[in-house]
């Protein structure tokens, strides 16, 4: 259940965010993560992603924001929302939608895969072809910098044991689509 993974994200929060950060190389994986993800949502603004998006979500014409999706959200994606300065909702704004989606677009900053990557029909018709490159390419990245960090906070459980599940795999917590 999303609530379990939220108050487990918060209590490890609370227990070793500052710690985490400070580790040899986390606070660059951090500050690259974050770069990265800057990066993406200045795209997306620029190819009118973001407004697309809130606008089916808010209006309800079959969302991909649909409710359920924050199940998909496992303790470490959220824990990394949380050093990254962004709270976590507890309630839901859009009837029916996603817990994280609100009238302005994912109350995120730090987002499952899916919540990047995919562009339903609507968006691809939106984007021509040589803005999709661009956008593909910075979602990629972010993609990539959120793997290696996501990666590296794993392991950062793990071997210092500060995790009560340590041998998850990040694949194994992602949920399937």
């Amino acid at each position: 259940m999303i609530e379990e993974e939220i108050n487990r994200a918060k209590s490890l929060y609370e227990r070793h965010g500052q710690a985490l950060t400070n580790q040899d190389g986390l606070g660059d994986l951090f500050m690259k993560y974050r770069n990265a993800i800057t990066k993406t949502q200045e795209v997306m603004e620029q190819m009118s992603v973001v407004e697309g998006c809130t606008a089916c979500a808010c209006e309800g014409r079959g969302s991909c924001c649909f409710q359920g999706v924050e199940e998909w959200y496992d303790h470490v994606l959220l824990f990394m929302n949380l050093v990254l300065g962004r709270q976590i909702p507890e309630s839901r704004e859009v009837p029916g939608g996603c817990l994280f989606v609100g009238s302005r677009g994912c109350k995120l900053f730090a987002r499952h895969s899916f919540c990047v990557n995919y562009l339903c029909p609507t968006l691809k018709d939106l984007i021509k072809a040589p803005h999709m490159g661009t956008l593909l390419s910075v979602s990629g990245d972010e993609l990539f910098h959120g793997w290696e960090l996501e990666k590296s906070i794993r392991k950062w459980f793990q071997t210092s044991q500060r995790s009560p599940r340590p041998t998850e795999s990040p694949l194994e917590t992602r949920g399937n689509y």
